[in-house]
């Protein structure tokens, strides 16, 4: 198995095993934006406003992902990024550069030198997560998962088939994880009514897998399912919630009425 992906972590279904990603950023609203959306999108993070700390950083803790500013306090973000693929002990960190460059010189450098993906700010939420994930997951999620609390109802007939406090505790555009006492078992298909702040979205979803009380990540019950039928404009609507949720109260800095 390569280095790059024997470094990738392992999970079953349903897990939710937190990642550390180093984020490197002299300009302290991007930091502070950049750290605060991978928060977000549940990622534990270690900022750093220099490459020299970052560096101690990978040394000492092994982060599973940096993302780093080309343009830094003292040593640049294209250093930073040759001393981690030079050494033998670190290459297989991937390494995200994120920047505010628009040289096309610096992308070809930085990539020669073996940077995993070349990121253009302001970055796009879904962009960023599903390149952290396809880089640090065995089996990465395509689509942005949000914790959240949602009203559900779980089969057709709302009066039979409704259990107290059955609610969405996690959302993505092709699937929910419900908490329920009382579990489907895994490849049934049924209709889901979701209740969307004012909207109330109907989907047909496949259980992918089912956890009693006291098995599972959480040790509660609840399954996950994705969606086998869902409206576009339904999907669509969930992608903006979800956008929505993620990025607010989030802002950078603006210049000459620039948002950078």
């Amino acid at each position: 198995m390569a280095e790059s992906e024997s470094r990738k972590a392992k999970s079953e279904p349903g897990e939710r095993v937190t990642r550390l990603l180093a984020v490197v950023d002299s300009d302290s609203s991007h930091l502070h934006y950049t750290s605060m959306l991978l928060q977000r999108l549940e990622y534990n993070i270690h900022t750093t406003k220099t490459a020299e700390d970052a560096l101690e950083l990978v040394d000492v803790a092994r982060p599973a992902l940096v993302l780093t500013e080309i343009n830094l306090s003292g040593m640049s973000g294209l250093e930073l990024l040759k001393k981690i693929k030079r050494n033998p002990v670190n290459f297989s960190i991937p390494v995200f550069i994120l920047t505010a460059s628009k040289d096309p010189a610096m992308k070809e450098d930085c990539l020669r030198e073996g940077c995993n993906e070349y990121l253009q700010k302001p970055v796009d939420p879904d962009v960023l997560y599903s390149a952290i994930q396809k880089a640090t997951e065995s089996f990465p999620r395509k689509f942005i998962r949000l914790n959240t609390c949602l009203n559900v109802i779980v089969g057709g007939d709302k009066n039979s088939n409704t259990v107290i406090g059955d609610y969405v505790s996690a959302l993505s555009e092709n699937g929910i994880y419900i908490s329920t006492s009382k579990p489907k078992p895994v490849g049934i298909e049924i209709p889901i009514t979701i209740f969307l702040e004012d909207v109330k979205i109907q989907v047909e979803g496949m259980v992918l897998y089912s956890f009693e009380r006291g098995k599972g990540p959480l040790k509660t019950p609840g399954m996950g399912m994705k969606f086998v039928r869902i409206k576009p404009e339904d999907q669509q609507l969930i992608k903006i919630f979800i956008r929505r949720e993620i990025t607010k109260g989030l802002t950078l800095a603006q210049i000459g009425g620039t948002v950078l």
